[in-house]
């Protein structure tokens, strides 16, 4: 392995067989999904560099204000030079301009790489196309399109965001066995379990995975939710509560200090701490929220509110995903779960739970990881 090149985990899967161009990309995406918890509001980005069939280095954007995925990839390699017959797979167009760091565009002619295939293009303003005429400017040969469809499906809440001018959204709920989200009558203030121990570490991980998770008012009043990452290690999501009527009790946990929480409300509250937004009582909250949360840069958020909330969003046709836990409670009577106007595109089991995972507008490869 020259120049000091430093591999990450899971390199081996690809060792028993020749290589080929997809190959490498697949390991482009497989590096990038390993900043899942850390990159946004940046993309996830894998950079793989390969000489023949041998891996000379490899690297992925960590989080935002750290390196890039070309000059992980390229740190990792060393200060030598770089093969002529080298390429750079990297999974996501190499940056031109500066923000927190200086453009990969600029480093990879630099550096001497003379081949580099990219998934797709960055249709962030300031990148959109720059970076590959920068590379091609400079006698680079650089082929575009190669896995594209997956490297956008696993971008797809950056990309929506830059695109559509609002957050990739993800609607969660868990239903009884007999398709209730509470049961009646409730007995005290608290949340009723209904997904089993398995199920709870994996909402964990999803709330680690988007930027910001959404409750209404009811949900504080009724299940008094914390809405952390306390079962996995991950980034705590931004707690954001939508409370028109200023119902949410002063001591609700979700007001502590274990996480931010933004309060969208009509009235400033002073009996509470934390950062409000004010509403306009006379138009419709859910623009007004997203159109906030996409100021501050939030690429996605997870959607845990209550039948009123999921509906208002279901209704509007404002969603993404939408992910459904079936437990096995039985509750004779509640608050009936909402329909969701799609088939399952997927379907998984999580100790005695089932969990269906429901898309609007999107048709991933079922192989896809998500």
């Amino acid at each position: 392995m020259p120049f000091g090149a430093k591999m990450a985990p899971g390199l081996r899967i690809f060792a028993a067989r020749r290589m080929d161009r997809t190959h490498w990309m697949q390991r482009c995406l497989q590096l990038a999904r390993l900043g899942a918890a850390g990159a946004a509001p940046n993309p996830m980005v894998g950079a793989v560099l390969v000489q023949g069939d041998r891996v000379l280095a490899e690297g992925w954007h960590h989080a935002a204000g750290q390196p890039h995925a070309e000059v992980e990839c390229l740190r990792a390699f060393g200060d030598g030079p770089v093969p002529a017959d080298a390429v750079m797979f990297v999974s996501l167009e190499p940056c031109a301009h500066h923000g927190r760091t200086p453009p990969c565009a600029d480093l990879l002619i630099a550096r001497g790489v003379k081949q580099v295939v990219v998934a797709h293009e960055d249709p962030f303003p300031q990148v959109a196309g720059r970076g590959i005429a920068k590379l091609r400017a400079a006698g680079l040969q650089v082929d575009v399109g190669l896995g594209a469809g997956e490297a956008r499906w696993t971008n797809r809440r950056f990309l929506t965001s830059v695109e559509r001018q609002r957050p990739y959204i993800v609607l969660k709920w868990a239903r009884s066995a007999d398709g209730f989200l509470d049961r009646h009558p409730r007995g005290e203030r608290g949340v009723q379990r209904i997904s089993a121990p398995a199920t709870d570490v994996r909402v964990h991980l999803w709330r680690s995975e988007e930027q910001a998770i959404l409750v209404g008012s009811r949900t504080v009043v009724n299940d008094d939710p914390q809405l952390t990452v306390r079962l996995v290690e991950g980034r705590q999501p931004l707690r954001v509560v939508i409370d028109r009527g200023g119902l949410a009790p002063r001591g609700s946990r979700i007001f502590d200090a274990a996480a931010p929480t933004l309060l969208f409300t009509t009235k400033p509250r002073e009996d509470i701490g934390g950062e409000q937004c004010a509403l306009d009582p006379t138009a419709d909250v859910l623009p007004q929220v997203l159109a906030e949360l996409h100021r501050r840069n939030m690429r996605s958020v997870l959607v845990e509110g209550g039948a009123e909330l999921l509906g208002h969003f279901l209704r509007a046709g404002l969603w993404d995903e939408a992910r459904v836990i079936t437990g096995t409670p039985v509750f004779g009577r509640g608050t009936p779960a909402p329909d969701v106007p799609h088939a399952p595109v997927r379907e998984l089991a999580s100790g005695p739970d089932r969990i269906t995972f429901h898309l609007n507008g999107h048709t991933p490869d079922p192989a896809w990881t998500w």
